[in-house]
């Protein structure tokens, strides 16, 4: 990204007017963002429109460009997370915990990963988290939660869940699990994936809170699209992410 920052907050949108000169495009972008709310449950549209103008700014792109770039990339996530798994990984919460039958239980190392089919009020987009060691996850557990530190051998999960390590040196794993358990517990929840890449928020979501966490300790980016958010199966994708189980 050409100028974005990696810090907390969300730009005013003051600079774009979309008026009655241009209704076709007023038009568009309504069309585009409305439908980007419904793929990101809880979050508002102009929670959306604030933070995709900020990303139009920083990318030297038009707000509209933002919302359809981050609507086909919400809609891929959508499209991926329920196609290829299994019935009873649809419809779960967007919590590792509770959202599934299965387990999930230890890690091989400290700083892997897991990714779980998961949804929020219908929509799938899957579910995440980071070992802080092999028995303790970190996670943004979903709507009206907190982010925190958990058993993983209490944690349920739904069945095609994946853990995975990443591609780096041991050191680099420990400060990112490190990290996530020191910085990013106690963070409300955020609905938002469409432009979720910033490393210090007060509110984070699952996918976030895991990118995060290899990006401030790291300087690692787990996104596997490059797109404008990271979504939980952007990092099962990643070609910094081995999956060595599949429950």
């Amino acid at each position: 990204m050409k100028k974005r920052q990696i810090v907390a907050g969300l730009a005013a949108s003051s600079f774009l007017v979309i008026g009655s000169a241009f209704p076709a495009l007023a038009s568009t972008e309504s069309s585009s963002l409305e439908e980007l709310v419904k793929l990101n449950p809880g979050a508002t549209a102009s929670e959306l429109k604030a933070s995709l103008s900020e990303v139009a700014s920083d990318e030297d792109i038009t707000l509209n460009q933002a919302i359809d770039k981050a609507l086909s990339e919400s809609q891929e996530s959508v499209a991926e997370a329920t196609s290829p798994l299994p019935i009873d990984g649809v419809g779960t919460p967007a919590s590792g915990s509770g959202g599934g039958t299965l387990v999930l239980g230890s890690a091989s190392r400290k700083g892997d990963v897991f990714v779980t089919p998961a949804s929020t009020l219908g929509y799938p987009h899957g579910h995440t988290g980071i070992y802080y060691n092999t028995t303790t996850i970190v996670e943004a557990p979903g709507t009206d939660k907190v982010s925190r530190s958990i058993s993983a051998s209490s944690v349920k999960v739904a069945k095609g869940a994946v853990k995975q390590y990443i591609k780096t040196t041991t050191t680099k794993r420990s400060a990112a699990a490190d990290h996530s358990y020191k910085y990013l517990r106690g963070r409300e929840y955020s609905s938002s994936f469409a432009s979720n890449k910033y490393i210090n928020t007060p509110k984070m979501n699952c996918s976030q809170l895991v990118w995060a966490a290899y990006k401030a300790a790291s300087g690692i980016d787990l996104d596997g699209n490059g797109g404008l958010g990271v979504y939980p199966f952007n990092i099962k994708d990643s070609s910094l992410t081995i999956t060595y189980k599949t429950l």
